[in-house]
């Protein structure tokens, strides 16, 4: 697993793209994975977080947006912020697909208390 093919790097939490993963959230002892994707034969984009230990308690919600957009909510001590992970289309793809992939994330991070600290994080390749 993930996990175990990383055991010489020490990260809380980290922005995954392509991960070819269904949608959904697979939980072991000291991780979990967070998973946006697609459930299909091509198992295409998919984006996602990987956090481990201590920082799982201060998880409080993973939105999925598509494919293509997620959102982990992290509460702590005195704020909150959001990680927002994304896989843009690159400018090969035509300009509505470009156009409705950015409107939805500007919908989305419209969407997120003020008061949160936000983080786009990812591959934006436009």
């Amino acid at each position: 697993m993930l996990h175990n093919e990383l055991p010489n790097l020490d990260f809380d939490v980290v922005a995954l793209q392509e991960t070819q993963l269904e949608s959904g959230i697979q939980k072991s002892d000291n991780f979990a994975l967070f998973s946006s994707g697609l459930k299909s034969k091509k198992h295409e984009f998919g984006c996602g977080f990987y956090v481990s230990g201590e920082f799982l308690k201060y998880v409080k919600d993973f939105k999925i947006i598509n494919e293509r957009i997620c959102c982990l909510k992290l509460k702590a001590k005195g704020f909150s912020c959001t990680l927002i992970n994304v896989h843009a289309p690159t400018n090969e793809k035509i300009e509505e697909i470009k156009e409705k992939f950015y409107n939805l994330l500007e919908q989305n991070i419209n969407q997120i208390a003020r008061s949160d600290i936000k983080i786009i994080l990812g591959d934006i390749s436009a």
